[in-house]
């Protein structure tokens, strides 16, 4: 990355992450990143598989597969990228809390995108998409991501939505022309 967006980068982190800091506000952020926790989203499936008679099983199948290439995929980047988390580079920074893998991209607006892109697809409601926005901005304000590190979990979850609806298809196809073939 060029030193013009590194420097725009921790700019608008610092901004950020020393607002106004409050318990409230403290709190909140901390309490926000669980929809970008692997644990929540797997109870969100089973939930919706519970009571989505219609749909549920497909949405659930979608946010396992989805979450399943998450965790793959973020593992990947981290460790190849091994971008160092912003604390560790920069003297102010409000810390919230602390993270020891490295910081591109945010595993949890990569899960919590996935979540809200595929119940934003199944159930064709929009609003989830703030979830993402909410969970990145948290990351942000209790300091261990950078706004890069958020905007590119952010496409990475677009993505694996896209690529989990493909593989539950293919699937789902191949498991119907085999059941006709019987």
């Amino acid at each position: 990355m060029n030193s013009f967006l590194l420097s725009l980068d921790s700019q608008i982190y610092q901004f950020i992450n020393l607002s106004y800091h409050n318990p409230f506000l403290d709190n909140l952020s901390l309490l926000i990143c669980y929809l970008g926790v692997i644990t929540t989203i797997f109870i969100i499936a089973i939930l919706i598989a519970y009571f989505d008679k219609k749909k549920g099983k497909r949405v659930a199948s979608l946010l396992i597969i989805g979450v399943i290439l998450s965790v793959c995929l973020t593992f990947l980047f981290k460790y190849t990228v091994l971008r160092p988390r912003p604390y560790t580079l920069i003297d102010n920074a409000i810390l919230l809390a602390v993270e020891l893998d490295p910081s591109f991209p945010s595993g949890h607006t990569v899960n919590s995108t996935v979540l809200a892109y595929t119940l934003t697809r199944e159930y064709n409601k929009k609003i989830f998409m703030l979830i993402p926005l909410f969970v990145g901005l948290s990351r942000i304000y209790i300091g261990v991501h950078y706004p890069s590190d958020i905007i590119c979990g952010f496409i990475l979850g677009i993505f694996i939505v896209i690529l989990s609806e493909k593989i539950f298809d293919k699937i789902l196809f191949e498991k119907i022309r085999k059941t006709l073939k019987d």
